[in-house]
């Protein structure tokens, strides 16, 4: 969807001296030299630059900090092999099912017989429940690893105490005044340093894997397939290390080595050689995401995991997520303009399915720029999620609500929660207040005016030295000023896209044909390359992201 973008937040750069001599330094290409420069990349410290482009998984995990107990946790799982009867307590979604995953191609490395378990999303929720932790004991444990989750769950996690089971935590939620007795917590968060602390579940368990010692380098590092997906599903910051793993892990997949992850890019009709970052957001995490939406993580897992059945359960999942985002859909039909229209920030219907309404909140927040709030009925309780914008915290959002509320926890920018329904009404007014004063960043965006014809394969080549993008390393984001000649010719056969000729370049607007007059009054418009290959060809698509618009335009129109 193209946003729009008040002018005066519009900080416009332009390859200059100081990035050319910084590219001659380096080298690179004075385009890319710029983008350095735009990260805070001096051209008096060329060291620096090079370090950040195509960063490798050595020089990133060098000094990382997992926690102090990273390694008392090592020593427990050495101390323990060959243990019988092992247990993963997972999470539902893609983090946690590819930490189940990982954790469970761990365990089955060291321990005789390893098995999973995965709460549902509506009849248990989020978290290690005690009476499941109670069964385990009863059915005989000698490890209990929880990942993506844990770090919180103070009574479940005693009661694995007093049952003798000893507990390793792999986790990245922030943790609550004090961590649960006798469990070893591998949490940076509790702890660690500063760039552990971007790392989602996965790649806590991967990192630490990888630095206690606990598999080979090479076996560790051929499941980075594994920490990659996890990292793009959960939204982390892409930072040097973050970059590494995602970078790494898709070398993985294209070479195939998980048959689950071939299988369900057959299916949707993806070639694994074409994997970048976008096709994994947009059509390989949906598909893990769905089952724990919507159904069973179970089938997430085993798809990972490849083993039998694996085509069959690849067909459930697509199914799933075509069913996913068809609710989604008429979800965020029903809730979109109400939010656009000011008239709510905390949305709950009793009739929506609650698996569905993380995608629908983050599609809203992401478009309209405002915190949101959506929540529906889960067995006796109400069960929500939040989505905040740069320059709101989520966690502080619900501290305050913490104690009408019978669980709650997350990240910065997504959290959720979850409240008895008598209580319902008043922690959804108390919620509305508190988003209502909450103030959303209004950071300068800048963008690169440059030719668009000069964006070749080459050059668009040259600036992902500094992806993969995401969230923490958006996408470079360039600028179109309007003028001149322009044609809006329309796009694919349902008539929602078009195509914008104007100053040299054609420029694709995915959802664009409800906004042609907007984009015929705008100040121009901003826009990313993007490489398409198509049959063994190669061009560069130009993606138009927001119009740029006068402070105050209504929203039919752009101009004064």
């Amino acid at each position: 969807m193209i946003g729009r973008i008040p002018v005066s937040r519009l900080m416009l750069r332009e390859v200059d001296d100081d990035a050319r001599t910084l590219a001659e330094s380096v080298p690179c290409s004075p385009l890319t030299a710029l983008l350095l420069k735009m990260r805070g990349i001096s051209e008096d410290d060329p060291h620096e630059a090079r370090a950040q482009l195509n960063p490798g998984l050595g020089d990133s995990m060098g000094r990382l900090d997992l926690g102090p107990f990273s390694s008392p946790a090592g020593d427990l799982w050495r101390s323990l092999e060959g243990a019988e009867r092992v247990v993963v307590y997972g999470d539902y979604d893609a983090d946690g099912a590819c930490a189940t995953a990982l954790a469970m191609e761990l365990a089955l490395a060291a321990f005789r017989e390893v098995r999973y378990f995965i709460p549902h999303r509506h009849r248990e929720g989020y978290g290690v429940h005690e009476k499941v932790v109670r069964a385990i004991a009863r059915n005989g444990c000698d490890l209990l690893i929880a990942v993506d989750c844990g770090t919180r769950d103070i009574a479940a996690l005693r009661a694995a105490r007093e049952a003798g089971i000893p507990v390793i935590v792999f986790d990245h939620h922030s943790p609550g005044e004090s961590l649960p007795e006798g469990a070893l917590v591998v949490n940076p968060h509790a702890g660690g340093g500063p760039e552990a602390k971007t790392l989602c579940a996965t790649g806590v368990l991967w990192a630490w894997a990888r630095m206690e010692g606990v598999a080979a380098p090479e076996w560790i590092d051929a499941r980075t397939d594994l920490a990659a997906i996890a990292t793009l599903a959960d939204h982390v910051p892409l930072g040097r290390l973050n970059r590494a793993i995602v970078s790494r892990g898709m070398e993985v997949i294209r070479m195939s080595g998980r048959r689950g992850l071939g299988a369900l890019m057959t299916e949707i009709g993806c070639r694994l050689e074409e994997v970048d970052e976008e096709l994994l957001v947009m059509k390989v995490i949906p598909c893990l995401n769905a089952a724990g939406r919507l159904g069973l993580a179970d089938i997430s897992v085993e798809v990972l995991l490849g083993g039998q059945g694996v085509e069959d359960n690849v067909r459930e999942l697509v199914r799933l997520n075509r069913k996913r985002q068809s609710l989604a859909g008429e979800i965020l039909e029903e809730t979109l303009p109400r939010v656009k229209e000011g008239s709510s920030l905390v949305l709950s219907d009793f009739s929506w399915p609650v698996g569905v309404l993380s995608g629908v909140a983050s599609r809203i927040c992401s478009e309209t720029g405002v915190p949101v709030a959506l929540a529906s009925l889960s067995g006796d309780h109400v069960r929500g999620t939040l989505r905040v914008p740069q320059g709101v915290d989520a966690l502080k959002v619900l501290e305050p609500l913490a104690p009408h509320l019978l669980s709650w926890g997350g990240h910065r920018f997504a959290a959720g929660f979850s409240v008895s329904r008598s209580e319902w009404v008043h922690v959804r007014d108390l919620m509305e207040d508190i988003l209502l004063s909450a103030s959303p960043s209004q950071e300068t965006v800048q963008a690169i005016v440059f030719p668009p014809e000069m964006l070749t394969s080459e050059e668009v080549r040259s600036m992902r030295s500094l992806g993969p993008f995401g969230a923490g390393n958006p996408h470079p984001l360039f600028f179109a000023p309007a003028g001149g000649s322009l044609e809006i010719r329309p796009l694919g056969r349902d008539g929602r896209h078009v195509k914008v000729v104007s100053g040299g370049g054609e420029f694709l607007a995915f959802g664009g044909a409800v906004l042609s007059e907007s984009i015929r009054n705008s100040r121009g418009w901003t826009f990313r390359p993007r490489i398409n290959k198509w049959r063994g060809q190669s061009r560069v698509d130009l993606i138009m992201e927001s119009i740029a618009v006068f402070e105050g335009a209504g929203k039919e129109g752009c101009g004064p």
